[in-house]
């Protein structure tokens, strides 16, 4: 039983290691154009109108920002 505990946690391992090492780091070209677009993002925010609006426009700024660096992470 110890066994097969102990195969799954090192084939869990292998397959992670293999997952980071096949993925290529995002280029810094592509970070500065993610940051720039969430700070237009944030701008456009602020001039929401009404508390709530900002606040939700701004979580929607985030989500484009992950968005984008998974992008340029991934390249699709």
């Amino acid at each position: 039983m110890a066994f097969k505990l102990i195969m799954r946690r090192a084939i869990v391992a292998v397959l992670v290691v293999m997952a980071l090492a096949s993925s290529r780091p995002a280029s810094a070209q592509s970070q500065d154009a993610c940051m720039s677009q969430l700070t237009s993002c944030y701008y456009w925010a602020a001039t929401q109108a009404g508390f709530w609006t900002m606040w939700a426009s701004g979580i929607d700024c985030e989500f484009q920002m992950v968005e984008c660096i998974r992008r340029s992470i991934i390249g699709h």
